[in-house]
């Protein structure tokens, strides 16, 4: 531990030092210090610095050390005229949370308009209600439309319920605070506000319309859902995924279940091919409880985009397996972009069960994958040839071998190494003639390879010749 007398000499000239690298290990060394005032104010000057390494390190210092005194003397910073000092303050401040809020609080009074949104907009990260008091005067004094916005969204991250009755006035003062002060609502909560919601919802255009349906999410009751799913009748298309969305959210809140008629499927597959992906969550969320070939198609032709959704797919092809062999086909048609992904979905599954699901298939079924699969042997993407060439021979090897030659010229090693491998399972004229061929392959490695599975054939036969002698 470094003495704080020794500080006190030494930490001028280390601190102003003209080598970066001393400023920042200086400022380093603090962390763990018992701090005076003095120390804590000139430590606060290095937001300023023009060094990205030492603002990094007062970052780290500043944010860690246990001083209570250190948000008094950086919340001025906030106030800098150089944009990433006032972020980089402002980082600090809300890193440091609740033993910031005193000293933010104290400095809203005497400062400019946008020095007290920065301020409230911290305070509304950090997430105390302790605030809420205060932001909530400046909401009812201020008049600058920014800060007025600033303290809405803030009074509804604090769930600052004191906020309902000034935030339904405010509501009614201006048409631009109205988006904001439903999604408040929806995080504040309670049958006040939910009630307050919904009695403006007929009146009101699509755009505040999308606030309200989303935070009926949030707020919602049993009565909210039913609602929700009686108004994918009448509402038009932007409004169906948030809509989609706070049906998935009450389902689960409220243990209910989902009606699933043709308006619900028509919204859902309108979601899964439309929208964002924190939209398409919720409906693919919905589609556990369906088993429908048209849905999960949609969802085949996302798979791939997103992890999430991904993982909400996954359990829902492998309870209906021939969904995806009866889609797969088109599917490849069209060169998705996903087209590896779907294929090692399909593999994955193969994989899992592969006789019993291959027992499955109807024969035009497998004749139909099988030339799909077929496609692929082009494809400029060598691990969508490989995996193609693995699926083929997996479910049919007849038809896989009237393809050998066009594997066989597949100009990546690795490519007819695993075609090799294939072939060493086979007991076909065709796979014996083409490791034939690849033993007079250019590359050493496949050839030599070639050879030994030949050999290794030869041996197999006469030991079985014998045997049958026997």
């Amino acid at each position: 531990m470094v003495q704080i007398e020794q500080l006190d000499r030494n930490l001028k000239n280390l601190l102003y030092s003209d080598d970066p690298a001393k400023r920042s290990l200086t400022i380093e060394s603090l962390m763990n210090e018992e701090l005076n005032d003095e120390i804590i104010e000139t430590l606060c000057t290095f937001v300023e610095d023009t060094d990205k390494g030492v603002r990094n390190s007062v970052d780290m210092t500043l944010s860690f050390n246990p001083s209570p005194k250190i948000p008094l003397y950086l919340v001025k910073y906030v106030s800098s005229p150089n944009i990433s000092s006032r972020n980089l303050a402002g980082e600090i401040l809300l890193k440091i949370g609740d033993k910031a809020i005193d000293p933010m609080v104290n400095y809203i009074d005497n400062n400019t308009d946008d020095d007290k949104k920065f301020i409230i907009d911290i305070l509304g990260l950090i997430g105390d209600p302790k605030s809420g008091c205060t932001i909530l005067k400046v909401l009812e004094t201020n008049q600058n439309d920014n800060v007025i916005l600033a303290c809405i969204e803030a009074l509804g991250n604090l769930k600052y319920t004191d906020a309902l009755d000034r935030l339904f006035q405010a509501y009614e003062k201006n048409e631009l605070y109205r988006p904001t002060i439903i999604e408040a609502l929806g995080k504040i909560g309670s049958k006040k506000a939910l009630d307050f919601v919904m009695s403006k919802y007929s009146e009101e255009e699509d755009l505040i319309k999308f606030s309200i349906i989303e935070s009926l999410g949030s707020i919602g009751d049993e009565q909210s859902f039913f609602f929700l799913i009686s108004e994918l009748n009448e509402i038009s298309s932007p409004l169906i995924s948030p809509i989609i969305e706070s049906i998935f959210e009450l389902r689960d809140k409220y243990n209910l279940d989902v009606p699933f008629d043709e308006r619900v499927k028509k919204a859902i597959l309108q979601t899964i091919s439309e929208s964002e992906p924190k939209y398409r969550k919720a409906a693919v969320h919905l589609i556990s409880a369906f088993d429908d070939e048209e849905i999960l198609t949609a969802c085949l032709k996302i798979y791939g985009e997103d992890f999430e959704l991904d993982e909400i797919i996954k359990p829902k092809v492998f309870e209906t397996p021939l969904i995806l062999f009866n889609a797969l086909p088109a599917l490849i048609t069209e060169l998705p972009s996903n087209l590896m992904k779907l294929l090692e979905l399909t593999k994955e599954l193969i994989d899992e069960n592969s006789a019993e699901i291959i027992n499955t298939l109807a024969g035009i079924q497998r004749r139909n994958i099988s030339d799909s699969f077929t496609q692929c042997l082009d494809n400029p993407d060598e691990e969508v040839r490989k995996l193609a060439v693995e699926l083929l021979f997996t479910i049919d090897q007849n038809i896989a071998v009237l393809f050998i030659d066009k594997m066989l010229d597949d100009d990546n090693l690795w490519n007819r190494l695993k075609l090799l491998e294939l072939l060493s399972g086979i007991n076909m004229p065709e796979a014996e003639s083409a490791l034939v061929k690849m033993s007079n392959d250019p590359e050493e490695m496949i050839s030599e390879r070639a050879k030994f599975i030949l050999f290794q054939k030869s041996v197999l036969q006469l030991e079985t010749k014998q045997e049958d002698k026997k």
